[in-house]
């Protein structure tokens, strides 16, 4: 790169320039958080955070010098914070805590950690931390903490800050790269082009899953959401129970329909059980799987997360309550070309060259109502592209 030049004061750019050229570069948002002396609720908003090291785990922020929000912190009389990643829908949270004085929190719902910081419900993430270290960088403060405990409480999309004002991002093609084998990578870059193309021409957002361990897990996702609470599927676990991977269950052999149907909850109504059969021979005589109402749905999404992030035995039942809520709206309905559906989402199986069903493709539906004649074509053009990254798959790996 050559030898660094020392800036004199006559060569120095102009302040509004720096301002400007750094403004092109996006940056995430996060409320820091901690609790004083006295048990007040101390917050400040910061466009500076970064990870720095995973061994040990450091996290790092920037703070003005003259912030009276980072005096206030830094004289807390403690050493832990709490870092709250802000999700899009947070703007409010964010604007109230940069522009108060005090009682930056008033008005918000929130919890202590484990380690006594206040906790943003609605966050998208939250990191507890130790102070490990600040030092001088300018006109502001390098502080790092250490990672005491971290994890997701959202699937929400995160709230960006954007030359001067607040946005989020529409994810074009995301996906995971850790917890899945090399050979599954490999063909999941196999697979993206033909999402791809279904996203643009669906004009939605075309997700895929794998079966890793008896989890379902979200592996890659393309184009935009078409519902108001849009969010980030990838990486995201599910449980592999009735009917949730039902693709998996039909075309994933013998074994893994035995291990489907031995999720089901011991206390699950027979009827509920006759719907959970009837709907998988559904998807085979069908081809894919495909799930009508809204509200089920997303019930079904936001549990399995929540059950997946808390470990909780609790939250599992509760799981458990919602799918049997959920019978009836996935996979038993007969779509007709003359009504009216809230069609949630429809899935169909990849196959690998050894005729394993390997992937599971998801096109997903819109708020409202979708007529019948729409649903059943969205069904056509996802198993077909689902066929054609099947014979990509079977062709290129040979």
């Amino acid at each position: 790169m050559g030898q660094f030049k020392e800036v004199t004061a006559v060569e120095q750019f102009d302040m509004y320039e720096f301002r400007r050229v750094m403004g092109t570069f996006p940056t995430g948002v996060v409320i820091i958080t901690a609790m004083d002396a006295s048990g007040q609720a101390l917050a400040m908003t910061v466009g500076s955070f970064v990870s720095v090291s995973l061994e040990p785990p450091l996290i790092g922020f920037l703070p003005t010098k003259t912030s009276s929000s980072w005096a206030a912190l830094r004289n807390s009389g403690t050493t832990k914070f709490g870092v709250n990643v802000l999700g899009n829908h947070q703007e409010d949270v964010c604007r109230a805590v940069a522009g108060r004085k005090t009682n930056k929190l008033d008005g918000f719902e929130w919890t202590l950690s484990e380690h006594g910081s206040p906790v943003l419900q609605d966050a998208v993430a939250f990191i507890d931390c130790d102070t490990h270290s600040i030092s001088d960088a300018g006109d502001h403060d390098w502080v790092m903490g250490s990672v005491l405990d971290l994890y997701t409480m959202s699937t929400n999309l995160p709230l960006l800050f954007f030359r001067g004002g607040y946005g989020s991002f529409a994810p074009g093609s995301m996906a995971i790269n850790t917890e899945i084998s090399v050979e599954v990578l490999r063909q999941l870059d196999l697979v993206r082009p033909h999402m791809e193309r279904l996203a643009a021409d669906l004009v939605t957002e075309i997700s895929l899953m794998t079966l890793v361990d008896g989890e379902l897990i979200n592996v890659a996702a393309v184009g935009i959401p078409q519902r108001r609470r849009s969010s980030s599927r990838v990486g995201i676990h599910v449980p592999f129970m009735p009917p949730i991977g039902g693709v998996f269950a039909a075309f994933g052999g013998p074994e893994a329909e035995e291990l489907w149907f031995s999720r089901i909850h011991e206390d699950t109504d027979p009827e509920v059980r006759a719907d959970f059969e009837a709907g998988l021979e559904n998807v085979r005589r069908r081809g894919c799987a495909y799930g009508i109402g809204h509200a089920a749905g997303e019930a079904i999404e936001l549990q399995a997360h929540g059950a997946y992030v808390s470990k909780d035995p609790e939250e599992r039942k509760h799981l458990e309550a919602v799918v049997n809520d959920a019978a009836e709206t996935f996979n038993i309905v007969d779509v007709e070309r003359d009504q009216d559906y809230e069609f949630h989402s429809a899935t169909a199986p990849v196959f690998d060259r050894d005729g394993v069903c390997i992937f599971s493709m998801t096109a997903w539906g819109s708020d409202g109502l979708t007529s019948g004649g729409d649903v059943l074509a969205i069904l056509e053009r996802l198993k077909r592209t689902a066929d054609t990254a099947t014979q990509n798959l079977k062709f290129r790996s040979l």
